[in-house]
């Protein structure tokens, strides 16, 4: 009798235990199968994607540029805001076989308006030596040596001064000269400050000439 008490007893665990494991893997089996359900709808899954709004590029500016001397293509370029002097010559196609940008800072942005000169090599040299003969002639109290060039004290009317009253001035050689001409066919002079417009004439020459200027 108590074998048998004691069989029963060891049947009820053993059941237990068979239920136990039948409970357990039907949950992890059930589990399994809720995760898949849940991937495949989002997977299939037709929401539409929320984009993000691309700002507008401002349309640039444009420049209207003049560009002379000794490149291929002379003439008048429009460009966008921000180009600079290189960008110009290679619109234009470039230099002549005998221009220099040596003088010419080609990084250098461009305005509205602007007027380039390109030069020879040969003008280079000669406005060099020009330059050079006058910082010479000052060191050592002798006039200039120039031929065609004369000093005078009465100031130069940049508006209508020719080539050589330009060139009178401390630091102006021909093709500057050549080059404030140009600009004031299109542009005239409205003040002494204007001269900065002009390719070639920097802040420093500005200040060293600006007493012997007027308009």
């Amino acid at each position: 009798m108590e074998r048998m008490k004691l069989y029963l007893k060891q049947s009820y665990i053993l059941l237990i235990i068979i239920l136990l494991l039948i409970a357990s893997n039907g949950y992890f089996v059930y589990q399994s199968f809720s995760k898949q359900d849940v991937e495949r709808a989002e997977i299939s899954c037709d929401c539409p994607e929320i984009q993000e709004e691309v700002p507008l590029e401002e349309p640039k500016k444009k420049l209207i540029v003049d560009l002379k001397g000794y490149v291929k293509k002379p003439g008048v370029y429009e460009l966008e805001e921000g180009a600079i002097i290189n960008d110009l010559l290679k619109k234009a196609g470039g230099l002549k076989t005998n221009g220099t940008t040596e003088n010419i800072n080609l990084s250098k942005k461009l305005k509205n308006e602007d007027m380039i000169v390109v030069m020879s090599k040969e003008e280079l040299k000669k406005e060099k030596r020009e330059n050079q003969n006058k910082i010479e002639n000052t060191q050592e109290g002798r006039p200039s040596t120039s031929p065609t060039i004369t000093p005078t004290k009465e100031k130069i009317a940049l508006n209508s001064a020719t080539i050589e009253e330009l060139m009178t001035l401390n630091g102006i050689g021909e093709s500057k000269a050549i080059s404030i001409v140009e600009y004031r066919k299109n542009t005239p002079f409205t003040k002494i400050e204007d001269l900065l417009n002009v390719s070639g004439i920097g802040e420093a020459l500005f200040e060293k000439i600006k007493e012997f200027i007027t308009i």
